[in-house]
This record gives structure tokens, sequence and C-alpha cells, in this order.
């Protein structure tokens, strides 16, 4: 059984009903039955096959976001604070979970504006290459964007060959808001409060240049990869920077 934080009991324990679903980002779902013993609530039915299914060991720790209705977006992270690659071994389980797919797939082109919705509501713009994203990705970039709890303007960059080496493009929603008056240095600092200094330039559309492809080599930023920049500063422009889906570290 995995007790589940006296606080969140204290604001939400009389919306959960007797089975909690778990989602991963891979999409696959798990029902867990919840035990009650006055204030106090655990997972207990199910909640060994979903250990046992992700191999989640000792010292790793386990990442619940609330989606209501008795729900939870749930990310893994190892002893090493990097993401698990997500399974689905049960058989029964991967035939549910592969029929959802399908639907999802059916309803992709609804999804993409549910997709932009949410990412809006938590105050984060994307460039056009979401459009490249599976369901699955789609999903896994709104739990991990959950993570950071942004306080400021964001947006989102889908790392292309040409991004990593030389430039990042800015969506023009974000850019026309919030850039439109600067022009030549900025600075971007990374999750370890490193400072980089580049360039945003404007030639028919806005980007991050100059100095960008040093802060890509340090990161071993990939094609794929996928960045996060919140707007911490608006005078002398300051950006932190966090890789998401990063290839070698889910999240850093």
């Amino acid at each position: 059984m995995q007790r589940i934080p006296e606080d969140f009991v204290k604001k939400f324990g009389d919306e959960l009903c007797d089975v909690a679903t778990l989602r991963v980002p891979n999409g696959c779902v798990w029902k867990v039955g919840l035990t009650r013993e006055g204030r106090k609530i655990w997972f207990n039915d199910g909640w060994h096959d979903f250990v046992k299914n992700h191999s989640i060991l000792k010292d790793y720790f386990l990442v619940f976001e609330y989606a209501k209705n008795s729900t939870f977006d749930v990310l893994i992270f190892d002893k090493s604070a990097c993401e698990i690659e997500y399974t689905c071994a049960e058989l029964e389980n991967e035939k549910q979970n592969d029929g959802k797919k399908s639907k999802l797939r059916e309803v992709a082109y609804e999804d993409e504006y549910k997709f932009l919705a949410v990412l809006e509501e938590m105050g984060i713009c994307i460039s056009g290459a979401y459009k490249f994203l599976s369901v699955e990705e789609r999903q896994r970039i709104i739990c991990a964007s959950r993570l950071f709890r942004l306080e400021n303007p964001s947006f989102l960059c889908i790392m292309g060959s040409t991004t990593v080496l030389n430039y990042v493009y800015v969506p023009p929603k974000f850019a026309n808001k919030y850039l439109n008056k600067v022009n030549g240095s900025i600075k971007i600092k990374d999750a370890d409060g490193r400072v980089w200094p580049v360039n945003l330039a404007w030639s028919g559309w806005c980007g991050i240049r100059k100095g960008w492809p040093a802060f890509s080599k340090d990161k071993d930023l990939k094609a794929g990869d996928i960045c996060l920049f919140e707007l911490i500063r608006t005078e002398g422009v300051l950006f932190k920077v966090s890789v998401l889906c990063h290839k070698h570290a889910s999240l850093e």
C-alpha cells in the first residue's frame, strides 16, 4: 500500500471514490483501489502491480498531478532523477490502451486544439512544430510542463536539426506580445543557474541566434528535444531554459 499525503486528503479526499485512475505518459491507464481509515487514504488493490510493471525501486520518486474525478497523471523518476522509460506489460491493459490510442488518432484534429488550449491555460505558447507530435508526446509535454508551476509567460520550442545548431524560433504570438521592442543582446540561464549571452533578432520572424549554438552544444541538444523558455525578466531580458523531453535525461 502507498499512503496519500495528509495535506492532499484534507483538500481533495472527499472527491475520491473507491477506485483511482493512474495515467502515465505512454498512454497506459491503471485502476487502483483506495482504502480509507478515517481521514487516511492509501493506494491499495492494484498498486503492487503498478509498482512491479514500472520496476519502481527504493529511492525512486513519483509526481502525481490530480486531474479531478479520482484521476492522477503520474511521472516516475529513478535514483538519478531521470524519468523512466514507460512500459505497459499487461496484455489487457495494452489492448485497452491500443483501442484508446486509435480513438485518439481518429479525433487528432480536435485533440490538437485541446492540446493548445491546455498549454495556453498554463501561459505557454508553442511553435508550429507541435503538428508533428503524437498524442502521447503531447500528453508528456503537458505533464512535464505542470511540474514547473510557471509564474511567467513562457513558450516551448521543439528542436529540429537547424534549431539545435543555429537558432531558436520564437512563436509569433509570444514574440509580438512580449518582445516586440526587444532587439539585440539578451540572456538565458539553465536549470543550474548558469547564464548565457545570446542575441535576439528579427528578420520577418523572431529568433534567438548568436550564442545559442554554444548553449545547445553544452546541453547536448538533439533534434526532437523540447525546451521550455520562461520569461523571468523583461528589463534586460532574461529567459530560464528547461529541457523537458531530453533523450538522455527526460527532465533537467
